[in-house]
């Protein structure tokens, strides 16, 4: 972690960067949102998000011989930068990265 906040939610990830799913983990503190990349991956780096900075939480379906999979979490940030993870339990993930935003918003 580049930081040393207490880690809230952890899981497998992956994050897709142009036709690539970079596999990895992601994590969620109070400040950031982290996805940290396994090495096997062709694009390998860390990407984090500021809490701060991200402006919606949603979701999108993929696609599996032609049919939906609900696995797909949308995150997009105030530049309109558009971050999307495949996840397992999105709803989860939406309910706690809000949860923490909404936090900061009340601090």
């Amino acid at each position: 972690m580049r930081d040393n906040s207490t880690i809230i939610k952890e899981g497998m990830a992956n994050l897709w960067k142009g036709k690539e799913g970079v596999g990895g983990k992601l994590y969620l503190t109070r400040e950031h949102l982290l996805h940290k990349a396994h090495r096997a991956n062709i694009q390998t780096g860390d990407v984090e998000i500021k809490l701060e900075k991200i402006n919606n939480v949603g979701f999108y379906n993929n696609k599996f011989l032609g049919l939906p999979i609900k696995n797909g979490l949308l995150v997009t940030d105030q530049s309109g930068q558009e971050y999307r993870f495949v996840v397992y339990g999105r709803e989860k993930w939406k309910r706690q990265i809000e949860e923490v935003m909404d936090t900061m918003l009340m601090s």
